[in-house]
């Protein structure tokens, strides 16, 4: 099932990186595959997974769960139905962002980078709001999550989340346009690769600011729009 899986989603890397990672590390439980269609459940953050061409597979699959917490969809032609059947309140319209490169990325030496600890679960809850505070506490805790300080003060962080992409960058305000938020994922992108891991996120598909840093630092953006929906 794993090589079936594997097969349809490299058709499409860039769109497909967040099943195709979880995957490849062995934290995805394939529920489904066949030449058209996956679906996968990651098991650290407890999220589900599809990509399908055929829409009436893919709502038989939705139908077949009784609860869904949170789903990643790489076809917008299938987002309305599974919104409206677990009746979820949000909808992120996100490019997938992949580095596909080996080339380590210069990390400027402007901020001292170093991971977090349980005392700065509380800043981050100030300045994050997409997960709760014991989500936050727990990547702490996995090593996930990384701080920039200038000056021996946290000018911002960024991190992991729970299925492997890239994600949680803030810079704070009075530290912005110098430079840092590029710094940060420079930072991340180096550490991942380390771990033999694909640096890849998701991008909100209004965020330009966002979308041409990935783009200046190297990354594949795909051409598709998948949705996050909780």
């Amino acid at each position: 099932m794993k090589e079936t899986a594997l097969e349809y989603l490299l058709k499409k890397p860039i769109l497909h990186m967040c099943m195709i990672e979880p995957i490849r590390r062995n934290t995805a439980e394939i529920l489904y595959s066949d030449k058209n269609t996956v679906f996968i459940k990651e098991q650290k953050s407890k999220l589900h997974m599809i990509s399908s061409t055929n829409f009436e597979k893919g709502r038989q699959l939705i139908d077949s769960l009784e609860e869904c917490n949170g789903i990643a969809v790489c076809q917008e032609s299938m987002a309305d139905y599974i919104f409206k059947k677990f009746k979820f309140t949000e909808r992120l319209q996100c490019f997938q962002a992949a580095y596909m490169k080996k080339d380590r990325l210069i990390v400027k030496n402007d901020l001292e980078i170093k991971e977090m600890s349980a005392d700065d679960a509380n800043i981050i809850s100030l300045h994050y709001d997409k997960l709760s505070r014991s989500e936050i506490e727990e990547l702490i805790k996995e090593g996930s999550l990384f701080g920039g300080y200038k000056d021996g003060v946290l000018a911002g962080f960024i991190g992991n989340h729970f299925e492997g992409s890239m994600g949680l960058l803030e810079v704070f305000p009075e530290y912005r346009c110098l430079g840092y938020g590029t710094i940060l994922e420079s930072f991340m992108v180096n550490k991942m690769l380390e771990k033999d891991l694909v640096p890849f996120a998701q991008i909100e598909v209004f965020n330009k600011k966002s979308i041409a840093l990935q783009r200046k630092l190297g990354f594949s953006i795909s051409e598709e729009i998948m949705c996050w929906m909780f």
